[in-house]
């Protein structure tokens, strides 16, 4: 296709995005990353376009992971096509980043909130991370938490081990500030908005540095976002009221704690970014994901 012919398909979709951008749907952000979704597989890049700058990548910590593997895999069959990643932050600021044209894609770990979604972006949803509670290796005996018993752990009514079956030891409890997005869910899933968070608990504003000293912290306990590397490392998690996270019962709405990761971009987006998009969320990209912990889309 040519140059010209490319501009005026990407004119066209931002013209069908725009006009529906303004229902209640669209600004909760579901029926946007659908819309989007859609509309990529009938764009096609033009030449032009990837041999050019780099796409600049930023945004939330979460999302870098799940971007990494589809530019690897998309970089096999396009290998002209350079990314940028840049230092990651939060999803406020890849919300920003694509506002103010530092990013090209800024990743997201929460659909934009409706203040956030004007008309210089859209949102995209690439797919579902898992949370999970993860406990030392040290607890023994305890393979499985209810959501009562999280609720109680975290408001300090439960605090040693032994009450659910487990050594007698203090639980060490470590949680992320109110402002991250796992803290969000955790209080949509189990906690609920009003529960008050003991004093004993340990507040980490970075996943990587809490992940990091649960691993070396006997007795202790998290919820994170589930990677592949908690494999290797000295921590077990837990399913949660006979649960454990997969593509069914994350499906199925039977394991109810998961990220959202998307990305959002400009209305305008170059015609490189959106062939990188168009094949993260094809069949194709979306298979990259197949033996990780991320559930994909046709499992959402």
């Amino acid at each position: 296709m040519s140059t010209s012919k490319t501009l005026q398909l990407v004119n066209s979709v931002e013209l069908f995005i725009r006009s529906f951008i303004r229902t209640p749907l669209i600004k909760h952000g579901l029926l946007a990353s659908l819309l989007l979704t859609s509309c990529l597989k009938d764009i096609a890049p033009s030449s032009a376009d990837l041999s050019g700058d780099p796409i600049k990548i930023g945004g939330s910590a979460e999302t870098y992971e799940i971007l990494e593997l589809f530019v690897k895999a998309y970089q096999t069959q396009s290998a002209n096509t350079q990314f940028d990643f840049l230092p990651p932050s939060q999803t406020s600021g890849g919300i920003q980043g694509v506002k103010s044209a530092v990013l090209d894609i800024g990743g997201v770990s929460r659909i934009p909130a409706p203040e956030e979604s004007d008309e210089q972006i859209t949102y995209l949803r690439l797919a579902n991370a898992p949370l999970v509670v993860i406990v030392h290796n040290s607890v023994t005996g305890i393979t499985n938490i209810t959501g009562e018993h999280i609720k109680a752990i975290y408001s300090g009514q439960i605090t040693n081990w032994k009450d659910l079956g487990g050594p007698d030891a203090d639980i060490i409890l470590f949680d992320f500030t109110e402002d991250e997005n796992e803290k969000r869910v955790l209080r949509e899933t189990y906690l609920g908005q009003d529960l008050k968070i003991t004093p004993n608990a340990v507040v980490f504003p970075e996943d990587d540095e809490l992940v990091e000293t649960a691993t070396i912290t006997k007795f202790s306990m998290a919820t994170v976002v589930y990677e592949q590397n908690l494999d290797d490392l000295p921590v077990t998690p837990l399913s949660i009221d006979g649960v454990i996270p997969s593509a069914q019962t994350i499906q199925s709405g039977q394991y109810p704690m998961t990220l959202p990761l998307g990305v959002v971009l400009n209305k305008q987006p170059s015609s490189s970014t959106l062939a990188f998009l168009k094949f993260a969320t094809s069949p194709e990209g979306q298979q990259t994901l197949s033996g990780t912990s991320y559930v994909p889309l046709e499992a959402n």
